[in-house]
């Protein structure tokens, strides 16, 4: 009958083996071997109290039988009471000073509590009674992992597995194993075998197959653990959070919400978890339950900045306004950085620049890195005092972590120097920040010689103003004279459109630019080629003989200038300067050597209009080039730029690239220096 039992047992028959333990008790009351497998049988079954009598029946029989002992220590660690356990194995090491299943328990026992000289110390017990154990390979494994030698803790889950393929602790040691060095099949495989032959599905089993099937993109399969850990433990609430997340990823957005919302019931000021729900609801055209869970997160925790960023994202897709809730947050924390930053910011915005600046001063009170804060402050002390600001921008520099703020404050450390007339200390600020690129920068298309364009002709106008050169308030006036017939289209848009754009296309490609993709670009718009003004990002050879037979329209400045303001203060095109700026220079200059070269063979049909000379002169020759009705107000704007010809206080920090751009300039009318 005994045999039958533990036959049943091995095969996972709980069943089988309790009815069969509970005949064994029931026709041998007082024998302590059937009262221990009955034990065994209920503690498989999940019937803890029936166990736990069931053993303490078998010891009160036999009670110098140290496996007995052995049992019940088990059930009472796995009860998580600890102190009873380790009286239950002390009794049973004193009974049988060979019991090796006590040995093995107190080392895991002592590597719970990161003991791991106890650890090691019951780890030499129990391989003095047999080191090949695989129990023991088990506990050697972890003990040598916590040694710091993982390679080694690998081989002993092996070896323990290899030698009783049955055991759950070694599949499971040897898939944790595999998962933390990343080789997730493995992982996946042995972590399959450990809930195969562990009844239990023990939750952390189940999370550490989820990780190696999420590892390996196999969504499904991992969904499917995730429900069955959810199923048997409902408050795993990371499962719960990465089951939402998969969700999402797989278009099941829907469904995830309800991960996200059963969560949020527990925790409504869980930040992450309220970001993916809030998103969620926007996309299904539910923003007043996003709202609704932003406020009740607030009012839960009214001082979490993460939160407040949350609900004012939220804000723009309602159309309010973002000074009323700025307003709220402050009222709630008033010491937020993050809040008196986007405070400044705003106000810096709407041009109260003295207002910024105090809340900027707040900010900055609070932690002296923040950014925002600090141009805000380096700005006003450009006004005032550029040593100051220098002063600032200097101090900041060693903590800036990342480009943007590099190239920030080298730039303005840049402008202060240049304030200061300290320019050729500026220029190698300039040099230093250039190596950082700005955000959102194309680099400039190749130039492609003029022998390289396709056959054909144009009538129409072409305006052009080179990098460096603040066109926009004179382009903005042009068009509002003449409506849609310019096109200003190609400003901000990497769009491939006629092959003319920002972005271009090497000859012979299908979209590279053309005078019939051109034209048929502008009657697909339904208007006239010949009447239309085309402003043109990047002009060259390739395009000038591409498009022959087109009026042409230059805004110039001072190609030293243009090139100085152009890797200071941007261009139009957003186009990058290369780090070397000896190639920006040469770039450029190719450029306007193709149009000196298009002046010279077709003066008639080019006009050049010099935007830093005489601006009377400059609109009158714009306005005739274009047929303008009414005069031109003025040529630029509020747009950055230095006065025209400082790039004569750079000689010498810049003296190669303006050697280069010198010849060209001269021929376009400039002075040689």
């Amino acid at each position: 009958m005994l045999a039958k039992i533990n036959e049943a047992l091995r095969q996972g028959d709980n069943a089988t083996a309790l009815a069969a333990a509970r005949a064994a008790v029931a026709a041998q009351p007082d024998n302590a071997a059937a009262q221990h497998l009955l034990g065994v049988s209920l503690q498989r079954v999940a019937d803890v109290a029936g166990a736990r009598a069931a053993f303490e029946r078998a010891i009160a029989l036999a009670p110098d039988q140290s496996s007995l002992h052995f049992s019940l220590a088990s059930l009472d660690l796995a009860q998580g009471n600890h102190d009873a356990a380790m009286l239950g194995l002390i009794q049973a090491l004193a009974l049988d000073p060979n019991q090796l299943g006590a040995y093995v328990t107190l080392v895991h026992l002592a590597m719970a509590r990161r003991d791991l000289a106890e650890a090691e110390r019951n780890l030499r017990l129990a391989q003095r009674v047999n080191a090949e154990h695989p129990q023991v390979l088990v506990a050697e494994g972890y003990v040598t992992q916590a040694r710091g030698n993982p390679d080694q803790a690998l081989r002993c889950f092996t070896a323990a597995a290899q030698a009783d393929p049955s055991l759950a602790a070694a599949q499971l040691a040897l898939g944790m194993a595999f998962l933390a060095r990343g080789t997730w099949p493995f992982a996946e495989q042995a972590l399959s075998n450990a809930l195969a032959l562990d009844p239990s599905r023990a939750p952390n089993t189940l999370r550490a197959l989820a990780e190696a099937r999420r590892r390996q993109g196999k969504a499904e399969e991992t969904l499917a653990t995730l429900d069955e850990l959810l199923a048997l433990h409902p408050a795993e609430h990371a499962a719960r959070g990465l089951r939402a997340e998969i969700l999402t990823a797989t278009g099941k957005g829907d469904v995830a919400l309800a991960d996200y919302l059963a969560l949020l019931a527990e925790r409504p000021d869980h930040a992450p978890t309220l970001r993916q729900a809030a998103g969620l609801l926007v996309q299904l055209d539910r923003i007043d339950e996003a709202l609704a869970l932003a406020e009740a997160a607030l009012e839960k925790s009214p001082a979490s900045d993460e939160l407040w960023m949350l609900r004012l994202n939220l804000s723009g897709r309602v159309g309010e306004g973002a000074k009323a809730l700025l307003d709220r947050w402050q009222d709630a924390n008033p010491d937020s950085v993050a809040c008196l930053e986007l405070l400044a910011d705003f106000h810096n915005t709407s041009g109260e620049t003295a207002l910024a600046e105090a809340y900027a001063d707040r900010a900055l009170a609070q932690n002296p890195l923040p950014h925002s804060s600090a141009l805000i402050k380096i700005q006003a002390e450009m006004q005032r005092d550029p040593a100051q600001a220098l002063a600032r921008a200097e101090a900041l520099l060693p903590h800036a972590s990342s480009a943007t703020p590099q190239r920030n404050l080298l730039g303005w450390s840049a402008m202060a120097l240049d304030a200061l007339g300290r320019y050729d200390e500026a220029g190698e600020r300039w040099r230093a920040m250039v190596r950082h690129p700005g955000d959102n920068q194309l680099p400039p298309p190749r130039p492609v010689s003029a022998d390289q364009a396709p056959d054909g002709s144009i009538a129409g106008t072409l305006v052009w103003s080179p990098v460096g050169v603040r066109a926009e308030f004179v382009l903005g006036e042009i068009q509002r004279q003449l409506g849609e017939r310019v096109q200003l289209d190609r400003i901000g848009s990497t769009s491939a459109g006629d092959g003319f754009g920002l972005l271009r296309f090497v000859p012979g490609h299908p979209e590279a630019g053309s005078a019939e993709r051109w034209q048929a670009a502008l009657q697909a718009m339904g208007l006239d080629p010949a009447t239309t003004v085309d402003w043109l990002p990047h002009l060259d050879g390739y395009t000038l003989a591409a498009l022959r037979g087109a009026k042409v329209l230059a805004l110039l400045t001072d190609p030293r200038d243009a090139f100085l303001n152009w890797i200071i203060h941007g261009s139009l095109q957003g186009y990058l300067p290369a780090p070397e700026l000896g190639l920006a220079a040469d770039w450029l200059a190719v450029g306007l050597e193709a149009l000196a070269d298009h002046r010279d063979a077709q003066p008639e049909a080019t006009t050049l209009a010099f935007m830093d000379r005489d601006a009377g002169a400059a609109s009158t020759a714009i306005e005739r080039a274009l047929g303008l009705e009414q005069p031109l107000p003025a040529l630029f704007g509020n747009g950055a730029r230095f006065p025209a010809g400082h790039w004569r206080q750079y000689r010498d920090a810049f003296g190669p690239e303006f050697a280069r751009l010198t010849p060209v300039a001269v021929r376009l009318g400039y002075p040689l220096g």
